[in-house]
């Protein structure tokens, strides 16, 4: 994940592929003025950027090389001005909700069926 990308970024994806070395990791963005950025260096050490031309369509396309070529790389994270890095996002786990004890009658009218109602008001 970069956490400076482009001004007027509309779309990123991180990859990571492993390797002999740790791992390699992988931005490319697109931003709203037509520009493809990628950004890569070792895995947690992204240190290189490139820009060039290009549009939604040329960088899938770029995705789908990295993610079907010799080093396989994966999805990790995704980025949309919308919604930032969903990696960033606040997960909120929610907390098991404690079993209901299942509902029994104050009175039993099959056992004790002149029970009279005692009224509380």
């Amino acid at each position: 994940m970069i956490p400076h990308l482009q001004p007027d970024t509309v779309y990123a994806v991180h990859l990571r592929a492993s390797s002999n070395s740790g791992g390699k990791d992988w931005v490319g963005s697109v931003t709203g003025k037509g520009e493809i950025h990628t950004y890569w260096g070792r895995t947690n050490q992204i240190n290189q950027h490139a820009a060039k031309p290009g549009d939604m369509t040329a960088l899938n396309k770029i995705i789908s090389q990295k993610q079907t070529g010799k080093d396989r790389y994966s999805p990790v994270d995704e980025f949309t001005p919308q919604h930032g890095w969903h990696s960033q996002k606040q997960h909120t786990q929610s907390q098991p909700q404690p079993k209901a004890k299942p509902a029994t009658p104050a009175v039993d009218w099959v056992e004790a069926p002149n029970e009279s109602i005692n009224w509380d008001f």
